[in-house]
């Protein structure tokens, strides 16, 4: 547990139960997390023992899921979805080890608590302010092939599908303008109260 190990593999759950199907489902080129965001990949996410919320965790993994689905969809439908995981894949990993767990520390935080084990989330809140802009940009080809499923999957009469590709457009918004500043301000606040 020391090691961060065991939480990084809990925190991870959602999207590890449900990439290798992605991953198969998408094209085989799909780069790993690591090679998409450069060596930044390999620092920070074994470091801190933070879980992220549980309603972002099914969040997440109901997202997943419905897109696994709408990879085996026949057609167009399905070949829109896979290139959708494709982009996703790498973006949903990032997300999960650094932007997600320093939202865990928001409930205590605003109660007005505070713990020097909390420090910890430095690495992950400057590791994101770091990556936010690729991610961002990561967000803009997501945003992309999800309005291109979404078409697909309307034209196609797929309204399960279309829906889900609205959701990750909204879902993508959310994390732009809620979770990631969000994330921020904990390495802000954390930072803050370390120093007095």
């Amino acid at each position: 547990m020391r090691d961060g190990k065991p939480v990084r593999a809990r925190r991870l759950l959602s999207w590890t139960s449900i990439a290798p199907a992605l991953v198969l489902a998408a094209a085989a080129h799909a780069r790993p997390a690591a090679a998409q965001h450069g060596q930044e990949a390999e620092a920070p996410h074994a470091a801190a023992p933070f879980q992220i919320p549980d309603s972002m965790r099914a969040e997440h993994a109901k997202i997943h899921e419905e897109l696994v689905r709408a990879t085996k969809a026949p057609a167009a439908v399905g070949q829109a979805a896979r290139a959708l995981a494709e982009v996703l894949h790498p973006h949903f990993v990032r997300e999960e080890e650094i932007a997600l767990p320093p939202l865990a520390l928001l409930e205590p935080l605003a109660a007005g608590k505070y713990d020097a084990k909390m420090a910890e989330v430095l690495k992950l809140t400057d590791a994101l302010r770091e990556e936010l802009p690729k991610m961002l940009k990561e967000h803009e080809a997501i945003g992309a092939a999800a309005e291109k499923l979404e078409a697909t999957a309307r034209k196609a009469g797929n309204a399960k599908v279309e829906q889900l590709a609205k959701d990750l457009q909204l879902h993508a918004r959310t994390e732009e303008q809620v979770f990631y500043p969000a994330a921020l301000l904990v390495g802000d606040a954390v930072r803050a109260r370390g120093s007095r």
